[in-house]
């Protein structure tokens, strides 16, 4: 590996690790981040710590004020309601467009990730189970733009969609239903709307 693939895979090896300790709660909203302190829990220089941390200022998780502080930042509740309404309508896209290109496989695989969302019996388990049917049908979209945005917004995703859950009426299992059985039957434009209608889009 030359030295610039090897500076890229510290900056993504320091990214995952400390986005992935903000999403699970060990670095938490308001917690001070400095560089030399990271860099040496990590075992590595400062700089790709540097560079991870501004790729997080980027996606959101981390707010940067020079020469003051870098520490994590807040959720706010507009930033859960954007996205929310982000997520919907992306998956909602992707759904459209994937049913259209999925192979046989993809969709026995598409119905099984649908009835586990809606057997998933918390949130996280939920938001876990739609960012794996989201992962699926980027992947069956055949289109790179869906899967390259979803691995550009991963953890930002999973950290502001905690607490997201579908409709809790006595509409949802009817819905779920209809999702499954528009999945089996490549129904895009029936999926699109069940979807959206489940987390309360429609």
């Amino acid at each position: 590996m030359d030295d610039r693939r090897r500076a890229s895979a510290l900056v993504d090896e320091a990214y995952r690790a400390l986005g992935g300790a903000i999403v699970d709660g060990r670095l938490r909203p308001g917690d001070r981040l400095r560089d030399v302190e990271l860099a040496q829990l990590m075992g590595i220089s400062r700089t790709p710590v540097r560079e991870a941390l501004q790729k997080l200022e980027r996606i959101g998780l981390v707010e940067i004020a020079a020469n003051r502080y870098t520490r994590v930042s807040e959720v706010t509740d507009r930033a859960r309601v954007d996205m929310r309404e982000y997520a919907a309508h992306t998956i909602a896209g992707a759904i459209r467009v994937a049913l259209a290109r999925c192979t046989d496989d993809e969709i026995d695989l598409a119905v099984g990730l649908v009835d586990r969302m809606r057997d998933a019996e918390t949130s996280r388990s939920y938001v876990d189970a739609i960012l794996t049917f989201y992962a699926h049908m980027a992947s069956a979209s055949r289109n790179f733009v869906f899967s390259r945005a979803l691995e550009q917004t991963d953890l930002v995703l999973r950290r502001n969609l905690d607490g997201w859950e579908s409709i809790s009426d006595e509409t949802r299992a009817t819905l779920f239903q209809h999702l499954h059985t528009q999945v089996a039957a490549r129904d895009a434009n029936g999926a699109t709307w069940t979807f959206l209608a489940l987390h309360g889009f429609a």
